[in-house]
């Protein structure tokens, strides 16, 4: 064994040794809600001692993975619910503390390697690293993954250990007070209907909201996605989900440094350097992360929409890079079959064709029309591609952004004529006119997304007076750029 590994390993040992005692001398099965009455009998024979025996015992337990539940109401039950959550929050923050740097010294060295040799890894510790408090605040507040197992998780991750325990401190409290409140009333209350009552209320009352906590999160966007991101801590222990493709860092690393605005045959539109993408690494890093992803695994219509919006437009610079250099997009087609139905990406292990992408997931699971304006045929008619990945948590607001820039742009979107009676309009619109059909029709969804002055002009347009702007296939290459 080389010397590196020795502490290490007498650290894991130790703790090891520490839950196989625990189990041999029963501890999981003394410590129950149904034995609590004698714990408190064994605590209150201490004396002055308790509160000192308690939190130490709470610490071991933490450290040991004793069931922190009975002990925690234990604490309510024998020293009060002020007395009992402020000890139970010393001893939980201290060993969370403690199995933490168990975690760290002993383990985190391993998990270097692993980032080392691991693109994917490497992308899920810097997701946790980057997030830092925010998850940790999360997981706590949800109780998603266990307490004992948290704080081993965050140990082996890039989290700095002060942010951590004071986050974690700090969002323990309101679980930490609903149970010893309820504890509290099994003690100090008895006899006190009132004080009993009161007790129960309190601790009612905190459970409620800790329950309400993650359907709150869903309606919050930016926290849901902060949320999504904590599954990397139990996926770097092999017990979760991969990180969400979405948050494809090689992915969003292409497209800020090779995608700008440009003008080709008098078309505005966004560029991409096709050259400078094949030749980055984060190509090739970006492809493995889509193919490793888990779509099955997202959980809203956001995070899918996103998803497969972002696993479209890579699949579609993949499809041009396939065959680059070339004139367009379609040439990667042939007689027999078109470049839409070519199995070009593999997302979740699975190939996929741009036609799948689109018409089998993105238009029949989701009927979201703005979608249209933000998967890319590479192009020069085509939407633009943004220069950041489509984000659940802004989904809304980068799809409104889309079909606005679309629209404002007389040269593919839409030119309304002087007197807004007739315009011409992107062949997209001749297209894709049923799936505008919950939004009122085309003229209609292209009013509601016109600017104010645009929309004004355009109140006497009907279907009948549009017509169709020229569709250039000629491929959206900075190389091409004038």
């Amino acid at each position: 064994m080389k010397r590196g590994w020795v502490r290490p390993a007498i650290i894991l040992l130790l703790v090891a040794a520490g839950i196989v005692a625990a189990r041999a001398l029963g501890l999981g099965d003394a410590i129950r809600l149904e034995n609590v009455a004698r714990l408190k009998e064994w605590i209150e024979g201490y004396g002055a001692l308790a509160p000192a025996v308690y939190i130490v015992g709470y610490i071991l337990a933490t450290v040991f993975f004793v069931p922190g539940l009975p002990i925690t109401v234990l604490g309510g039950v024998a020293f009060g619910p002020l007395w009992g959550t402020l000890y139970v929050w010393i001893g939980a923050t201290i060993g969370a503390g403690l199995a933490f740097l168990v975690a760290r010294y002993a383990v985190r060295s391993t998990v270097e390697r692993w980032v080392q040799a691991s693109p994917r890894i490497a992308r899920m510790d810097g997701q946790v690293a980057g997030h830092g408090w925010r998850i940790v605040m999360l997981t706590r507040l949800v109780p998603i993954f266990p307490f004992n197992l948290q704080n081993y998780a965050y140990g082996i991750t890039r989290i700095g250990f002060w942010p951590y325990l004071i986050t974690s401190s700090i969002c323990m409290l309101p679980g930490t007070a609903a149970f010893t409140f309820a504890g509290g009333a099994l003690s100090d209350g008895r006899g006190d209907v009132r004080r009993t009552l009161g007790y129960l209320a309190i601790a009612g009352v905190l459970l409620v909201l800790i329950s309400l906590i993650p359907r709150w999160l869903q309606r919050r966007s930016k926290l849901a996605g902060d949320l999504l991101k904590a599954v990397v801590i139990a996926s770097l222990l092999g017990v979760a989900l991969p990180a969400y493709a979405g948050e494809n860092d090689a992915y969003a690393r292409l497209l800020r440094a090779h995608v700008r605005p440009g003008t080709v045959s008098g078309i505005k539109v966004a560029l991409v350097d096709y050259r400078a993408v094949k030749a980055d690494p984060a190509y090739a890093q970006a492809l493995n992360a889509l193919a490793e992803s888990r779509p099955d695994a997202l959980t809203s219509d956001a995070e899918r929409i996103a998803f497969w919006i972002n696993a479209y437009n890579l699949a579609a610079i993949k499809a041009v890079l396939d065959q680059y250099p070339t004139k367009s997009i379609k040439d990667g087609g042939s007689l027999r079959s078109s470049i839409w139905k070519k199995k070009v990406a593999t997302v979740g292990g699975t190939p996929y064709s741009l036609d799948d992408i689109e018409h089998g997931i993105l238009r029949k699971a989701f009927r979201e029309p703005r979608v249209h304006f933000a998967i890319v045929c590479a192009s020069l008619s085509c939407p633009d591609l943004r220069a950041e990945p489509y984000d659940p948590a802004r989904l809304d607001a980068q799809l409104d952004q889309q079909a606005a820039a679309f629209l404002s742009n007389a040269t593919k979107g839409l030119e309304p004529s002087a007197d807004g009676k007739t315009a011409r309009v992107s062949s997209i619109f001749k297209w894709f006119a049923g799936d505008l059909t919950a939004s009122g029709g085309v003229v209609a969804f292209i009013r509601a997304r016109s600017s104010p002055d645009v929309a004004a002009r355009l109140g006497a347009l009907t279907d009948a007076g549009l017509s169709y702007l020229d569709y250039d296939w000629s491929l959206n290459d900075t190389a091409r750029s004038s």
